[in-house]
């Protein structure tokens, strides 16, 4: 086999994505020194763990908005990170951010698809468990509550938003895998097609050495098609610049432009 035809094999193309992440990793850019903390929670019932990052100015006076965002493949990725991407915008701009631990966001290695069912199911209970605690603790606006997901977060980010789509009022899918089988599976509901949705994905794909393949923007396109198809036109897809990055900035911007006024 000759190396062009070996660099455009399916087994190269893995190969070199794998090195490069295990390389780069996925950076966090903003800036960490905020007055408060991101801190780590145990629900009681489930024993579910989460992470939450809740401005140093929180007042119980008045409701704030949520995000839940959920985090890539364990070892680029993990629930801390997302609260330390999030939080210089939750503190400037006041909303709290909840990062649960999934076991469903294996993007790297294949997954039977009976296993990540499993742990679909195990993480959307955890989740929703999560989400109460945080609401019992923090005067949460209900009619501002993102769900957000990067990288192989795309997993239980589509399953637990379109099971449970009156809990949120947007959703975001940031350079998202997905599994277009389990997908299908899942009902839209006349309350999941009137949620506004914000698929992007990365024109170079998450190896920016060799862009041949971009699994992450087939995975966006199969889901925008679907959820169009099932009549949810507020759903939204766009492809940028540069490369597989974590660009909460972007999902910040189209989230509030959905908070009440």
């Amino acid at each position: 086999m000759t190396f062009g035809t070996l660099k455009n094999s399916p087994l190269f193309v893995f190969v070199l994505g794998f090195l490069t992440l295990a390389l780069t990793g996925c950076p966090i850019t903003q800036p960490q020194d905020m007055p408060a903390d991101e801190f780590k929670v145990t629900e009681p019932v489930t024993k579910a763990r989460f992470y939450l990052y809740v401005p140093s100015e929180y007042d119980p006076a008045r409701k704030w908005p949520l995000v839940v965002t959920f985090h890539g493949t364990p070892g680029y990725d993990k629930a801390r990170s997302q609260t330390k991407q999030w939080k210089a915008l939750a503190e400037d701009h006041g909303f709290i951010v909840l990062a649960p631990e999934l076991t469903s966001v294996e993007g790297v290695l294949p997954v039977a698809r009976s296993i990540r069912r499993k742990q679909l199911v195990k993480d959307e209970k955890n989740v929703l468990a999560a989400m109460r605690e945080t609401k019992r603790r923090y005067n949460i606006d209900e009619r501002a509550v993102m769900i957000t997901g990067f990288s192989a977060g795309g997993f239980p980010l589509y399953y637990i938003a379109l099971r449970n789509p009156e809990k949120f009022n947007v959703l975001v899918s940031r350079m998202c895998n997905t599994d277009c089988v389990i997908l299908k599976e899942l009902p839209v509901t006349d309350k999941a097609r009137q949620m506004p949705m914000l698929i992007f994905y990365s024109k170079t794909g998450i190896n920016p050495i060799y862009s041949g393949l971009n699994p992450v923007a087939r995975d966006s396109w199969a889901a925008y098609r679907y959820l169009r198809e099932h009549g949810c036109s507020n759903a939204k897809i766009k492809a940028v610049e540069g490369g597989h990055y974590r660009r909460v900035e972007r999902a910040y911007r189209f989230w509030r432009s959905y908070w009440p006024q």
